[in-house]
């Protein structure tokens, strides 16, 4: 293969990367969407997706964000960790940052927020409910990604349908 041949073979792949790259991030999207419709409306989590001959090659897996507790107050629970941790406030008057992250970690998140050795409310904490999944695992079926190259070679899928270059109807 010439130089020349190399440059084009190079220059018409990262086109077809670029385009892939794309497609793929509008179909995440759609299918987050589609997940996050199905979650709501059949409360379903993960759907298997299949090879036209419906050979099972992946599941897709709505990823749950956790509940957290985050700082309502700042003032309320410095002086609330100043009285019960002494030791974890620094003299600049704050709450350690490492210290806080893993305080804050072990909570429940329930509202209030309570100490789970005393049971006392700690004061400037509040609990905020998970938002909506954001994102959903793809983990490929045993043999699943072999089975999609098996596909591909032998004609079984329709790239032109899969892969849009201007990004509308084939």
């Amino acid at each position: 293969m010439s130089l020349k041949d190399q440059a084009t073979r190079v220059a018409v792949l990262r086109v077809l990367r670029d385009a892939v790259d794309a497609e793929y991030e509008a179909a995440r999207r759609t299918m987050l969407g589609g997940l996050r419709a199905a979650r709501a409306e059949l409360d379903l989590k993960s759907i298997r997706a299949t090879l036209p001959d419906h050979t099972p090659i992946a599941t897709i897996t709505l990823i749950d964000p956790r509940p957290t507790v985050v700082i309502a107050d700042e003032h309320a629970f410095l002086t609330w960790v100043a009285e019960n941790h002494p030791s974890e406030v620094e003299t600049l008057t704050r709450v350690r940052p490492c210290w806080q992250r893993e305080f804050l970690t072990r909570l429940a998140c329930l509202d209030p927020v309570t100490d789970p050795h005393t049971g006392e409310v700690i004061p400037g904490l509040a609990a905020t409910p998970a938002p909506p999944p954001r994102s959903f695992s793809l983990r490929p079926v045993p043999g699943g990604p072999e089975k999609v190259t098996r596909a591909w070679r032998a004609g079984e899928l329709d790239l032109r349908q899969l892969l849009t270059l201007d990004g509308g109807a084939t």
